[in-house]
C-alpha cells in the first residue's frame, strides 16, 4: 500500500487529497490518503474581503476540515507539525505523533512578514485572516470620510488583483453609506495594474479604477509607515485609514527547503512541483509557484495540485497520465461589475510560460464568483 501524507488542509491539500483518493478508489489502487492540518477549519480567504465590507458574516467564510473525511474519503488529522524529516520520510506533530510516508504532499501556505518592513506591523488594516477582516469592518464601519491608502510594499503578493478589486468595492461601499468624500489611493510597485496578467486586464482596472475615481500610484521602494503617512523612495501618501497587503514568504517549518536565489520561496522544479533534493516530496502552495513564473492564488493552486496529484498516482500506478497545467480562469470584482480572464500556460524548461487575456465583462461575473466561493464550502457542510 501507498501512503501519501499531505501537510495542510487548505486549498491544494483538499484538491490534492480529494483527487488523490477518488482516482485510487476508481482505478482499484490501495493508497492511503492522510492529511494532517493545524487547523479545524478550511478556510475561503477571498470571502475575508467580503466580511470586511459586511456583505459576508464570519461564519460563511469556513467549513469544518474532519468533514472531508465523510465527504470525500481521506483521512483527516488535525495537529500541528513541528518536523518535517525527509532524510528519513518523517513526519512528527505537537500531538506527538509521527507519520510515515512514501510521498509528501506540502501544501502548508505561507507566512506573512508584518516586520519584514518598517511600520507595517503597527499600522494600518488588513483582510487577509478573518481576525483582521473583522477589525477592517469595523475601522470602515466608522469610518466617514478622508484618505484611504491602499498600499502592497512588495510583489507578488498573494492574489494579485485584490488591491485594484478593493479599491473598487470599497467606493461602491461608501456611495451606499452616502459617503462621498472618501479619497482611495492605491500604492503599488507595479508599473499599471495587473500589469503582470496582461495589458486587456490591466486596461480593465485603469478603466474601472477611473469611474470610481480610484488613483493607482507606482513606489519605487518602502521607507516606512508612520501613525498617518505611508513614506516610499519617491513619494509620501497622507492617510486617514490604511489598508496593507502583507509581504509573504515560505512557512517556518519549511525554512530549510528554501530556494538560494530567493528564501522567500519554496526550492521546487518543474513541471510536476517536485523538490529536487527528495524526488518523492512535492511542494504546492504560493511559496513554489513564483519560482515557476505561476500566480499566487486560488485557481492557479488548484491547477498545480492536479499536476502533482497525479504525477504521485502515475508513479504509484504506473501509466497514469500526468495533467498538464491547466488554463486559469480568474473572476474579478469591477466597479458595480466584474471580469472574466483567462490564462494558458507552456512548460518552457525550467518556468511556465502564460498568455493572459480579457474574456468577457458582466456584472453576473460578482455573482458567479461569489457563488463558486459559497458552493465550495458548503461542499464540506454535512
Amino acid at each position: 500500500m501507498a501512503r501519501v501524507l499531505i501537510l495542510g488542509g487548505g486549498t491544494a491539500g483538499l484538491v490534492a487529497g480529494r483527487y488523490l483518493k477518488a482516482e485510487a478508489d476508481r482505478l482499484g489502487i490501495d493508497v492511503d490518503v492522510t492529511m494532517v492540518t493545524a487547523s479545524e477549519r478550511h478556510y475561503m480567504p477571498p470571502l475575508f474581503m467580503e466580511v470586511a465590507l459586511g456583505s459576508a458574516s464570519a461564519e460563511e467564510t469556513w467549513a469544518p476540515i474532519k468533514n472531508a473525511e465523510k465527504v470525500y474519503g481521506f483521512k483527516v488529522e488535525v495537529d500541528r507539525v513541528t518536523d518535517i524529516d525527509l532524510a528519513n520520510r518523517q513526519v512528527k506533530t505537537e500531538g506527538g505523533k509521527t507519520y510515515d510516508y512514501d510521498y509528501l504532499f506540502l501544501g502548508l501556505g505561507v507566512k506573512y512578514v508584518w516586520d519584514k518592513y518598517k511600520g507595517m506591523s503597527e499600522y494600518g488594516h488588513h483582510n487577509y485572516t478573518l481576525e483582521g477582516a473583522l477589525e477592517l469592518h469595523k475601522a470602515l464601519s466608522e469610518f466617514k470620510g478622508g484618505k484611504i491608502v491602499i498600499y502592497v510594499p512588495e510583489a507578488p503578493h498573494r492574489c494579485g488583483i485584490y488591491p485594484f478589486e478593493m479599491s473598487l468595492n470599497l467606493r461602491s461601499y461608501f456611495e451606499h453609506r452616502g459617503i462621498e468624500n472618501v479619497e482611495i489611493t492605491v500604492v503599488h510597485p507595479g508599473e499599471a495594474p495587473a500589469k503582470s496578467l496582461n495589458k486587456t486586464v490591466s486596461r480593465f482596472f485603469e478603466r474601472e479604477m477611473e469611474k470610481a475615481r480610484a488613483e493607482f500610484v507606482h513606489h519605487d521602494g518602502h521607507v516606512e509607515i508612520t501613525p498617518d503617512k505611508v513614506v516610499t523612495k519617491n513619494a509620501e501618501f497622507d492617510y486617514d485609514l490604511l489598508i496593507k497587503v502583507p509581504p509573504i514568504a515560505i512557512p517556518d517549518i519549511m525554512a530549510f527547503m528554501a530556494d538560494d536565489k530567493d528564501p522567500r520561496w519554496a526550492k521546487v522544479i518543474g513541471p510536476d512541483f517536485r523538490y529536487p533534493d527528495y524526488d518523492e516530496v512535492y511542494i504546492v502552495s504560493e511559496a513554489s509557484m513564483p519560482p515557476l513564473g505561476l500566480l499566487t492564488a486560488g485557481v492557479p493552486l488548484h491547477n498545480a495540485s492536479i499536476v502533482a496529484a497525479t504525477s504521485i498516482l502515475h508513479r504509484i500506478h504506473g501509466g497514469y497520465p500526468v495533467a498538464e497545467y491547466a488554463p486559469t480562469m480568474c473572476l474579478g470584482h469591477g466597479y458595480n461589475t466584474g471580469f472574466a480572464g483567462n490564462c494558458e500556460y507552456e512548460w518552457a524548461g525550467s518556468k511556465y510560460e502564460r498568455h493572459c487575456y480579457l474574456l468577457v465583462k458582466s456584472p453576473l461575473v460578482r455573482l458567479m464568483k461569489d457563488s463558486f466561493y459559497r458552493g465550495w464550502l458548503d461542499s464540506l457542510r454535512l
